[in-house]
């Protein structure tokens, strides 16, 4: 399949992201294309647009006019609603067509430190941690956890999207040592249903641990070696990550495995790539790309969660 990626908007972080690893795509079995008009399907690659929450700029633009049978997006917002077809990161599961949409990695991270060349210690410190801020009601209850070889660290003063170079490498460097030196890393929801961290863990090779009951796991990958956490069963985990701490070794290799699968810098390009077609092939007849926000968030709610999504946590 011939895709062309592109944005709507000026700035475009995930966009640039991708870019940068399209070269090293490794599979061979889609190619980047240039020319939209030769193209078979075009994806948007956006960041949330907090000056444009409605994406009206997307909506209008000539792509979008000219070829609507082929248009798909990438949406990172943390509270998303149905734009357009496409990869979303954080859609609930009980607003996700499969026909529309497919669950999405994140493309990038804003934490060079958790990377591919890390070693992970082979004697983590940590039977399980948790770094973050206290951005859902199910992390002010892993806070209340107790067990000798947990770490535990409410990180709300800290907001990683606007704090300077000096204080992003210390944090960075923190947060990515104590992903390292953990068997499991809880993974709980923050103001969307999925996190970043989910995939730093992969990255790592340790066990991510999913407290999110609307979460929507991407296909790609059989996510066997994680474990689910229902978010009222917050207070079994220090019982049951004991239980499974003889497994945490070969469950870690599996994510490291799974990342190296779909989400590496050689393979995330082929993975998008994969869920484009998947939707291109349920398109049939005409489809609207026209802004229709779901019931369940009124515009005007939107619009009031601007700050919040300025001030997310990891």
């Amino acid at each position: 399949m011939k895709l062309h990626l592109t944005s709507a908007y000026q700035t475009h972080t995930a966009l640039d992201s991708l870019l940068k690893q399209v070269p090293l795509d490794k599979i061979g079995q889609h190619e980047p294309c240039r020319n939209a008009h030769d193209s078979d399907a075009i994806l948007f690659v956006e960041n949330t647009q907090f000056d444009d929450l409605l994406f009206k700029a997307l909506s209008r633009h000539p792509l979008v006019r000219q070829y609507p049978q082929k248009v798909f997006m990438y949406n990172e917002m943390d509270r998303p609603w149905d734009v357009m077809p496409g990869l979303y990161c954080c859609l609930p599961r009980r607003h996700s067509d499969s026909r529309r949409h497919c669950a999405s990695s994140y493309l990038y991270s804003p934490n060079p430190y958790v990377n591919i060349d890390n070693k992970p210690s082979a004697d983590p410190r940590w039977l399980y941690s948790f770094m973050g801020s206290m951005s859902h009601a199910c992390r002010h209850r892993i806070m209340r956890l107790k067990h000798p070889d947990s770490l535990l660290k409410d990180t709300s003063d800290f907001n990683v999207w606007n704090s300077g170079d000096a204080e992003l490498k210390a944090r960075g460097e923190v947060y990515a040592r104590t992903i390292e030196d953990s068997q499991f890393v809880l993974c709980p929801r923050g103001i969307g249903t999925s996190s970043i961290r989910l995939y730093e863990t992969l990255e790592a090779g340790r066990v991510p641990v999913i407290i999110s009951d609307h979460w929507v796991p991407p296909t790609q990958t059989n996510w066997d070696f994680a474990i689910q956490i229902e978010e009222r069963r917050i207070s079994s985990i220090p019982g049951l990550l004991n239980s499974l701490a003889g497994e945490a070794q070969e469950r870690g290799s599996a994510a490291r495995n799974a990342w190296l699968a779909s989400y590496a810098p050689d393979t995330v390009f082929n993975t998008v790539a994969n869920s484009v077609h998947d939707l291109l092939s349920q398109q049939q007849g005409a489809r609207s790309t026209s802004v229709s926000l779901h019931k369940w968030l009124s515009s005007g709610e939107l619009l009031t969660r601007t700050a919040a999504h300025k001030l997310r946590g990891r």
